[in-house]
């Protein structure tokens, strides 16, 4: 590290992440401890770096509060090792790696006229609390300068949780457990209704395909006028078990639109 980084430690429990630590923090916010702002810049861009059954995650964050890059820590030790790096090494690429735009560790996906299509596999998890624990998959279209028709070809696992996928546009702030201003916090919990929909949309929502079951497959399709950046988030319908998770696969494709030139 140097004159350029700041580096510092946030605790899982202070943010709400870890679950079995809820009534700990709670009597220690009642004890005079300063609760953490979850809709905070700062800490979004930490929330969505997380990573699903990770104990401790290696963020890159930049000064414009956008994130840059993770990497599991007991993952980045074992690509050092298998590298013949040492763990210095190792996580000095890694930084490297994501203030030069690699985006290491965030599964940016980059589609082009030349490489229009690829296919990801991951996982997804049914949240303790409504708007936590989304795996999120970085799409970047922007080399379509004319637009096109970007398709998600999704298919859920043989687990026993159903999925939820939401196509967000990519500069937008994702949705947290606190309700946005002028909806009830009961139906934002609830996740159902005209409101609850109003207020996604006012939030960058694109498209969602709801509940797709075990085993079974939805599509997303969305035309977009110039390329851009969008952020697919995958998560458990909140109908399933708390803490219930299932893989998921996604086709990911653009179709470029076809401009007339006039003769």
């Amino acid at each position: 590290m140097n004159e350029h980084f700041i580096n510092t430690w946030v605790s899982n429990v202070a943010f709400g992440r870890t679950p079995n630590k809820r009534a700990y923090l709670a009597q220690r916010i009642q004890h005079g401890f300063k609760g953490v702002d979850t809709t905070h810049p700062l800490a979004q861009a930490i929330i969505n770096g997380w990573e699903i059954h990770s104990p401790v995650d290696s963020l890159v964050i930049s000064p414009q509060l956008k994130l840059l890059g993770r990497q599991l820590v007991n993952e980045l030790d074992k690509d050092s090792r298998d590298r013949g790096l040492s763990e210095t090494e190792g996580y000095r690429l890694f930084l490297s790696g994501a203030l030069r735009g690699k985006s290491p560790g965030l599964g940016r996906i980059v589609l082009t006229p030349a490489c229009p299509s690829s296919e990801i596999m991951d996982t997804f998890q049914t949240p303790m609390v409504p708007h936590q624990d989304y795996t999120i998959v970085e799409i970047d279209t922007t080399a379509f300068e004319d637009g096109g028709t970007l398709t998600l070809d999704i298919k859920v696992g043989r687990g026993k949780a159903e999925g939820t996928f939401y196509l967000f546009d990519g500069d937008k702030t994702l949705p947290t457990e606190k309700a946005p201003e002028g909806i009830l916090a009961s139906v934002w919990e609830s996740q159902v209704g005209e409101a609850y929909m109003e207020a996604l949309g006012a939030l960058g929502v694109l498209a969602i395909e709801w509940g797709i079951y075990p085993e079974k497959t939805g599509k997303i399709t969305y035309p977009f006028e110039q390329g851009e950046l969008f952020r697919l988030c995958a998560t458990g319908r909140p109908q399933n078990v708390k803490g219930s998770c299932n893989a998921f696969s996604v086709k990911l494709s653009v179709e470029e639109r076809t401009v007339e030139t006039s003769s």
